[in-house]
C-alpha cells in the first residue's frame, strides 16, 4: 500500500531534488489521526513536554518493522515508542540522557495490577512527618497535610524499588501539579511545573488557596484510570526483553553494532521545550540533582550546535541499525534567527555523510503547532507547527 494510499484523508506527494540523480518524495496528509486519547490508556498516564502522540510510532512501527523486531528511541522521553513497540508484539528498547525518562519508562512498560498498587500504598506511613528541608517552598502549590504525605511517600520511594513501587512513583508524578481535583496540587499547569513565583501568582490571580488532597486516594484513582486497557501479565510478558539506558545519543555504548531494526525517535527542537525548567518539581519528587541532569542533556539555541549534536547521533544511529533497517526521525518547522526553518531538511542533509539514504518524508498536517497552548508558548511563533517525519535506511 502506498503512502498516499495510507493518508487518512487528501494527501500530496512532492519529489524534492538534493542534486544530480538524488531525488526524494516528501508526502503531505493525515496520516493518524488528529483526535485525542485514541490509543492504550497507559500512553496517557503521564504529560510530558514534546512528546509526541502514541498514533506517531504506531504508523511507523506497523509500516516498518515486523513482531519480534527490535524498535529503538534513542531520545524515548515518557517511553511512547518503546510502549507502542511492545504493545505491537516488538521488542522496544529505550534510551535518554535524562534519567526522569527510565523512571518513567520502566513502569510503563512494567505495569502492576490496581490490587498490587494498593498493597504498596498500604505499607506507607503517610503519618510519618518527616522533616525534610526541601518541603518548606512547596505550600503555594500543596495543602500542609498534603505536603506531608507527598513527603512521606517521597521518603518511602528512596528505599522501596519493587516493580509495585516504581508503578505508585509513576502514578505520583502524574499528580504533582494540574488543573483538577485530582491532582495534588491547587490549580496548575499539568505539561510543566510551573516556577514557585509564578504559581503564588496564579493563587493571587484565581484567588484560591491549596485544599488537601488525600495522596493515596488520588494515586489509586489515577491508577485505575491507567490500567483501564491493560491486561497487566500479557504487558509484563512482552516487555520481558526491553533494554533501558540512560545514555549520551551520540555513544550508545550498551547498544550493540547493527544490533536494531528500526528506529522511531524525536530530538530535542534546538531549545523549545526546556527539559530542566519544565520538570523541576518531578526532579524534587525524584531526588535527583538538576544540575546533573543539565550537564547530560543538550539543550541550544543555536542551529549550528544542534546541527553537530544531530549529525553525531545520526552516525551512533546507524552503527546501532541493522543493514536496510530503517530510522524515523521526527522533527518540527522552527523560528531560528527571524526565519522558519524546515529541521527535516536539515537532517536529510546530515544523514547522507554518515550511510544513511533517504527514503522520504512525511509531513502530518495538522491545524495548530505541535507545542501550541502550553505555558509561555505561543501558537505558530514559539511552537513547531508540524510532525515532519524523515525516513532513512542504513546502506
Amino acid at each position: 500500500m502506498s503512502a498516499l494510499e495510507l493518508a487518512r484523508g487528501p494527501a500530496a506527494c512532492h519529489t524534492v531534488r538534493l542534486g544530480p540523480g538524488l531525488t526524494y518524495r516528501r508526502i503531505v496528509g493525515e496520516f493518524w489521526t488528529a483526535q485525542q486519547r485514541q490509543m492504550n490508556s497507559l500512553h496517557y498516564v503521564i504529560s510530558y513536554r514534546g512528546s509526541f502522540k502514541p498514533e506517531l510510532p504506531h504508523f511507523f512501527i506497523t509500516r516498518y518493522s515486523e513482531p519480534g523486531d527490535i524498535v529503538f528511541d534513542p531520545f524515548m522521553g515518557r517511553g511512547t515508542t518503546v510502549l507502542e513497540a511492545n504493545l505491537l508484539g516488538r521488542i522496544g528498547w529505550g534510551n535518554d540522557a535524562n534519567p526522569l525518562a527510565e523512571r518513567i519508562t520502566y513502569p510503563k512498560c512494567h505495569p502492576v495490577t490496581l490490587a498490587e498498587v494498593r498493597q504498596a500504598l498500604a505499607e506507607v506511613d503517610f503519618s510519618d512527618p518527616g522533616g525534610d528541608p526541601d518541603a518548606e517552598d512547596l505550600y503555594m502549590f500543596y495543602h500542609e497535610d498534603t505536603l506531608r504525605e507527598l513527603m512521606a511517600l517521597r521518603r518511602h520511594l528512596r528505599t522501596h524499588r519493587s516493580d509495585a513501587d516504581r508503578f505508585v512513583e509513576l502514578i505520583a508524578l502524574s499528580r504533582l501539579h494540574g488543573h483538577s481535583n485530582g491532582f495534588f496540587s491547587v490549580y496548575s499547569f499539568p505539561q510543566i511545573s510551573v516556577p514557585r513565583e509564578a504559581q503564588a501568582r496564579i493563587n493571587r490571580r484565581r484567588r484560591q488557596r491549596p485544599a488537601y488532597r488525600n495522596v493515596a486516594a488520588r494515586i489509586i484513582q489515577k491508577a485505575r484510570a491507567a490500567l483501564r486497557d491493560i491486561n497487566v501479565a500479557a504487558l509484563r510478558q512482552a516487555s520481558s526483553k526491553t533494554k533501558l539506558t540512560t545514555s549520551d545519543s551520540r555513544a550508545l555504548e550498551e547498544i550493540p553494532e547493527a544490533s536494531v531494526d528500526l528506529i522511531v525517535t524525536s530530538p530535542p527542537f534546538l531549545d523549545k521545550v526546556d527539559y530542566i525548567t519544565d520538570n523541576w518539581l518531578e526532579y524534587w519528587f525524584l531526588g535527583m540533582d538538576i544540575d546533573d541532569v543539565r550537564a547530560r542533556i543538550v539543550q541550544t539555541r543555536r542551529l549550528e550546535e544542534w546541527q553537530r549534536f544531530i549529525s553525531d547521533t545520526l552516525a551512533e544511529l546507524a552503527r546501532v541499525l541493522r543493514p536496510g533497517g530503517v530510522c524515523v526521525i521526527e522533527v518540527g518547522d522552527v523560528m531560528h534567527r527571524g526565519e522558519r526553518v524546515h529541521l527535516d531538511e536539515v537532517v536529510v542533509e546530515l544523514a547522507r555523510p554518515v550511510g544513511l539514504a533517504i527514503e522520504q518524508v512525511f509531513i502530518q498536517s495538522q491545524r495548530f503547532t505541535k507545542l501550541a497552548h502550553c505555558f509561555n508558548v505561543e501558537n505558530n511563533v514559539k511552537g513547531t507547527n508540524t510532525n515532519r517525519c524523515v525516513v532513512l535506511k542504513r546502506r
